[in-house]
């Protein structure tokens, strides 16, 4: 008979990690809309690039680095960058609103 083996992380785990991630992408969209953004300008701010392109594999190593089993990470990496989403968005509320 065989032996059925013990997953390697519950399914709640699985849910925040993959959260955890789309946070992160989430914030990646936002960085490459502001580079786009910064680039469609007459004069784009060349600090301004290599701070947000900075920023952008800064996320990318965050993204590599998360590891499903790792509760206390992936439950950081979920509040930060969902604070980083919450806050563009609101930004983008306020400013449609104006």
């Amino acid at each position: 008979m065989t032996e059925i083996a013990a997953p390697l992380w519950t399914q709640d785990q699985a849910v925040a990690f993959e959260a955890a991630r789309e946070a992160v992408v989430d914030v990646i969209a936002g960085y490459s809309a502001e580079i786009d953004a910064e680039q469609a300008k007459p004069k784009p701010d060349g600090e301004r690039l290599a701070f947000l392109e900075m920023q952008t594999r800064h996320c990318f190593d965050v993204m590599k680095s998360l590891r499903v089993t790792d509760d206390a990470t992936v439950a950081q990496v979920l509040r930060e960058y969902s604070a980083i989403v919450r806050a563009r968005d609101s930004k983008s509320e306020l400013a449609a609103a104006a």
